[in-house]
């Protein structure tokens, strides 16, 4: 009850900025160490195995959206419904909601996934695979695939980690994580690891060592989170006669977990549209295949761009509700214009950078004499693509706070809005008039549209809060 007390006095009174910024910071870095997954990856086959590898990578992002998709779907569901259960004193719901959560990540990857597998060719030829580039990422997703419930058990029980009441240690899961894999990535890769000081044999596996390196700092993260919930004296301890579905249950873990499920569905559909598109209107194979491998290079540049703002978004989120809930409204607007500073200031800025660096942010990813063709192009493409997104961090501030303050139906509608009405019409329309960069253009587009979008929802939602604010005593 202290704690409580001093939580909410804190919430209500202490300095905006140092709020904002004890709230943000472990936010970040969570959210930093959950792209270095990716990018590690990347890095490496980029630079060993070359465009090819690239494109391969590039290819994995619909399935591996599609996994993180369900992982959210219990991992975020599951989190709010024990939190209001524990809140309410229902410690033995809470312990069933866990261990349903259990129960759904084994079901999916002993029966589902395996089945994924065996069909990794014909999922990734639907989503815009080629001949070269199928063999790289089927090799990489069966690994995957088949080692789907350490995932799940990683970073889907995280969240319930953090509803528990232990952010420091959810943070841990994911470092643990990034770090195992940075470490393995190389001996898995390549066949000798230069240290400097040394030369280590390596295994040679390319993309598949990338892959099993993946799956192996995946376990470490799951041993971190099962010791956790295992232990004795646990507040939430996992039992294994809990571990089963339950119907009403259920239906409210997903109803709780649909928002960021539907994001990344659709997200993954977008992401698999892009290589779809490039294979129909690139003039031969060989110029789709270095256009989709600049699409994993981008998507992995905008992911490290965007991760810190999605931090400053999770720091304000209690600030707000707190503050909504109370009716402190003039609180409410510092805190959300302060973010927005932030948040937006950040993203235009490192965008510019990302534009006037691009072709040495190219050279990470490969070699420029085993990639000529995409150095070609690739910088080009991300000027195209971030243009636009330099100003997308206003936008998800204002989906962010509308999520805050309940009004969950309106961020799902702008999100969607940006994904389904803005971005897939535009991409579909442009190529047919414009090439292979019509499909780039659709991007920056569809940001401008979706941060105007988001501005009239803003100025609509300003105007109700001054309302608001002027009935109350001064």
């Amino acid at each position: 009850m202290a704690a409580a007390t001093r939580a909410s006095k804190e919430l209500a009174r202490f300095p905006v900025g140092r709020l904002l910024w004890k709230y943000s910071v472990p936010a970040i870095i969570g959210m930093l160490v959950m792209a270095l997954y990716n990018v590690v990856d990347r890095l490496y086959v980029g630079r060993c195995v070359g465009q090819e590898g690239l494109a391969g990578f590039a290819l994995t992002f619909p399935p591996m959206m599609v996994m993180l998709a369900f992982g959210l779907l219990f991992g975020v569901g599951t989190a709010t419904r024990i939190s209001i259960a524990m809140g309410q004193g229902k410690r033995t719901v809470a312990q069933c909601y866990l261990g349903q959560a259990v129960c759904f990540y084994a079901i999916l990857s002993l029966v589902v996934y395996p089945l994924c597998a065996l069909f990794a060719e014909p999922i990734l030829w639907a989503t815009g695979g080629t001949e070269q580039t199928i063999p790289w990422a089927a090799g990489y997703l069966r690994v995957v695939f088949l080692c789907a419930i350490l995932q799940y058990i990683g970073f889907g029980l995280n969240h319930t980690m953090r509803a528990e009441g232990h952010p420091n240690k959810a943070l841990f899961t994911m470092l643990f994580g990034a770090v195992a894999n940075a470490i393995l990535d190389p001996f898995f890769i390549f066949e000798e690891v230069p240290l400097g000081f040394c030369t280590l044999p390596g295994l040679g596996l390319k993309i598949q060592g990338a892959a099993i390196a993946t799956v192996l700092s995946q376990g470490v993260s799951s041993a971190w989170v099962l010791a956790h919930f295992l232990r004795r004296g646990a507040a939430l301890r996992l039992r294994l006669g809990f571990v089963r579905l339950y119907r009403p249950l259920f239906w409210k873990v997903v109803v709780a977990g649909l928002p960021p499920f539907a994001l990344n569905l659709v997200g993954s559909g977008v992401t698999a549209l892009y290589a779809v598109l490039f294979r129909a209107f690139a003039p031969d194979a060989r110029t789709a295949e270095v256009e989709i491998a600049a699409v994993g290079v981008v998507m992995t540049v905008q992911m490290l761009v965007c991760m810190p703002v999605l931090g400053v978004a999770q720091g304000m989120q209690p600030i707000l509700g707190f503050n909504y809930g109370a009716r402190n409204y003039r609180r409410l607007t510092q805190t959300f214009n302060l973010a927005a500073w932030w948040g937006g200031g950040y993203i235009f800025v490192l965008s510019a950078a990302v534009m006037l660096l691009r072709r040495p942010l190219f050279l990470l990813f490969c070699k420029e004499e085993m990639a000529a063709e995409l150095l070609a192009v690739g910088p080009t493409d991300l000027l195209v693509f971030f243009c636009g997104f330099s100003f997308v961090g206003y936008a998800i501030l204002v989906g962010q706070y509308f999520q805050s303050i309940g009004r969950g139906g309106v961020a799902l509608a702008m999100s969607l809005s940006r994904q389904c009405f803005l971005l897939v019409p535009l991409m579909l329309l442009l190529p047919p008039l414009l090439g292979p960069i019509g499909v780039w253009w659709a991007a920056p587009i569809s940001d401008v549209l979706s941060v105007l979008v988001a501005l009239g929802f803003h100025l609509h939602e300003r105007r109700r809060i001054g309302r608001l604010i002027a009935l109350q005593p001064a």
